[in-house]
């Protein structure tokens, strides 16, 4: 909340540094950006563990079968 208040205050001063201004801008979109693409990375992660717990479940459920076959 802190950084809002000072970005504000930068962007309201006279004499505001155009580079101090974009540096911040630029800031912001790499933040956004390591976010986007952890959440990205956790989702394929949660993907690839789901495969595996469903090509498990699928196994297990065909050895069930077979020993009741037996």
């Amino acid at each position: 909340m802190i950084s809002i208040f000072y970005l504000l205050d930068i962007v309201q001063q006279t004499s505001v540094d155009p580079n101090k201004f974009n540096n911040f801008m630029v800031l912001g979109y790499v933040v956004l950006w390591l976010v986007f693409m952890i959440y990205v990375f956790s989702l394929a992660n949660r993907q690839r563990n789901l495969h595996q717990e469903i090509k498990l479940m699928q196994r297990l459920l065909k050895e069930d079968e077979e020993s009741k076959e037996a």
